[in-house]
């Protein structure tokens, strides 16, 4: 069998034998965010007033709270079968090749949670939406509630009106690195994935940052000195109208950066196989 062929009888089984052992993650996943969602709002919705309005748009930064929850605690069970050494041995021993088994974690462990979350999440919010005004209005009689929009998939993914496009790569390449570095971890950190992970991001942002500003410090220090407002400004310096140089030089890291997670995993599978 060679390491990059792809057959679809054999992923096919593979796909059935992922399904026989891994069910219950699957569904209690599925089951739990709708839950969380769902009372979350509920428990929003009753701590608001008469007057209170609440945007289709106001659900982003709660949407974005639990991509990133999602990612650390969902997405980082990636290759969970190579945790223990029984259950790698029966793993690898699966008549399937690296690259299928690699595309079958890619499938289910990163991109089917992506998919299905924002249905998810539209779910468990608007019938949180529905409940609160039947409890309000048939059980409790009031007739002065808060005004609820109900929540439109497309405005999930709303980003501040800004005329730098390079700003929304820039963003839009870094959220998408959550759960792909979470992905990557579940084969490098294994069971401490959800730890490991973070931490390790902080360290290299804290670097990163760290260095950005330190070189700005050294080539214009009057800030930090007598009489400057001390400001840490990430406007400045612009490598060209209107793009500031930590925006640019996100926007060119992230992107290798992305492909660099999805590749050190099949990496890793083929060399547990050899």
């Amino acid at each position: 069998m060679r390491n990059n062929s792809i057959d679809f009888h054999r992923f096919q089984n593979l796909l059935r034998i992922e399904w026989a052992f891994q069910k219950r993650f699957y569904l209690m996943g599925s089951s739990g965010i709708f839950l969380i969602t769902f009372g979350v709002f509920l428990t929003i919705w009753f701590n608001q007033y008469s007057g209170f309005i609440w945007r289709s748009v106001d659900y982003n930064s709660i949407f974005f709270g639990g991509f990133i929850f999602l990612s650390v605690f969902g997405v980082s069970q990636s290759f969970v079968d190579l945790r223990e050494k029984k259950m790698a041995i029966r793993y690898l021993a699966l008549p399937a090749s690296p690259m299928e088994k690699y595309l079958l974690q890619v499938f289910l462990r990163l991109f089917l949670p992506l998919i299905l979350y924002p249905v998810v999440f539209w779910l468990g919010a608007n019938l949180s939406v529905d409940v609160y005004y039947f409890i309000q209005h048939s059980l409790l009689e009031k007739t002065e509630l808060p005004e609820i929009e109900k929540v439109e998939v497309l405005h999930l993914y709303w980003i501040p009106t800004t005329n730098m496009n390079m700003v929304y790569w820039a963003v839009f390449g870094l959220t998408f690195s959550i759960p792909t570095l979470m992905f990557m971890g579940g084969i490098v950190f294994g069971k401490w994935n959800f730890i490991m992970m973070p931490v390790a991001v902080v360290i290299i942002l804290a670097l990163f940052l760290g260095s950005f500003f330190g070189l700005s410090w050294f080539v214009n220090a009057s800030p930090f000195g007598a009489g400057g407002n001390y400001s840490i400004r990430i406007d400045n310096p612009e490598v060209m109208d209107g793009v500031p140089l930590l925006i640019f030089i996100s926007s060119i890291l992230v992107w290798p950066a992305l492909f660099l997670t999805l590749l050190l995993p099949y990496l890793k599978l083929k060399e547990r196989e050899v």
